[in-house]
């Protein structure tokens, strides 16, 4: 078993590069977020003060227990956004201590465990990896929780407006009556606009946090309305009926598209369960590959051979809505 260790670590760590680099390169190719974040920040009676810095109230505060310099890096800001949305209580620098804790404590440990610095590294490299795993895993469960969310939050809104009450005490209600995560995300925007933020950009700032297109469709409403006017309870409930539709539409193609989702984790687990009844059946075929040179080297090629894989399937089993 001691054999089997080192290439199951190296294709660990390669696989983790190879998810890292591909997730890296999709945010770098799509751009509709960049085009949504412009259309909710480009409005021109909304344009910052010259010289002011592109900075959220909430990227504010972590500029306190960020180095200022470390604060404008966009990977910083896109961290801060990310951790908004899945541990909104936990700030940069303590989730980057615990990164760098688990990386440390999972190289020194494993070096003084079995003295090899490779395998330690690839312990290291998935101590490090595991809190933006749990991060990413955490913040996909609360956007879909908030699309769900959202379309009963609409009808809510548009109840309360037709009833006569105001936009500011819609956002109120909203924080007090709907669930969660929804409703933290309307308290926050209630908080800010009762601290004396205009409540188009304390929109804007929760749009941003959000991070879904459902909810853009959602905030835009709103500023256009408040800009030109209308009946404000009629466009929310086209909306909410919209995203009851596209919900809807992803919920069928999500279905249609589970059996390749299905055949592909079968492809990936049927050679690795296959390797090991057969070396359970009969060492000396498994110790071919354990115990060799070639052996670990195939090992770990079919490893990051599988992964690759997987992560071709999933990519084209996923069809965004």
């Amino acid at each position: 078993m001691d054999g089997m260790l080192l290439p199951i670590i190296l294709a660990g760590v390669v696989a983790m590069v190879v998810w890292f680099a591909s997730g890296l390169i999709n945010g770098l190719v799509r751009g509709d977020k960049r085009k949504l974040q412009q259309r909710l920040t480009t409005e021109p009676s909304f344009s910052a003060a010259p010289g002011a810095e592109d900075l959220s109230i909430d990227l504010q505060g972590a500029r306190e227990v960020v180095p200022q310099f470390l604060a404008r890096k966009p990977i910083i800001q896109a961290l801060q956004r990310r951790l908004l949305q899945s541990y909104p209580k936990t700030t940069v620098r303590k989730f980057l201590l615990i990164v760098t804790a688990l990386g440390a404590c999972g190289f020194i440990l494993t070096d003084l465990i079995s003295g090899n610095p490779m395998i330690a590294a690839g312990v290291g490299a998935f101590g490090a990896y595991l809190p933006f795993f749990l991060m990413a895993s955490r913040r996909s469960k609360r956007q879909r929780a908030v699309t769900l969310q959202l379309p009963e939050a609409l009808d809510f809104l548009s109840r309360i407006i037709k009833a006569g009450h105001s936009l500011t005490t819609g956002l109120q209600m909203m924080s007090e009556e709907l669930p969660k995560p929804l409703s933290e995300e309307f308290r926050r925007a209630y908080d800010q606009h009762s601290l004396g933020q205009s409540l188009e950009d304390s929109l804007k700032e929760m749009a941003e946090r959000v991070e879904s297109t459902d909810f853009a469709f959602f905030v835009t409403a709103i500023l256009i309305q408040r800009q030109t006017g209308g009946d404000l309870s009629e466009v929310l409930n086209k909306i909410s009926n919209m995203i009851r539709q596209r919900i809807y539409l992803a919920q069928s193609v999500s279905a249609k598209t589970a059996e390749g989702r299905f055949t592909g984790y079968i492809m990936v687990a049927f050679p690795a369960v296959l390797f090991c009844i057969c070396y359970y059946i009969q060492p000396d075929y498994g110790n071919v590959l354990l115990h060799t040179n070639k052996g670990l080297k195939m090992l770990g090629m079919a490893f990051t051979l599988q992964m690759s894989g997987l992560y071709l399937i999933k990519k084209i089993t996923t069809v965004r809505v």
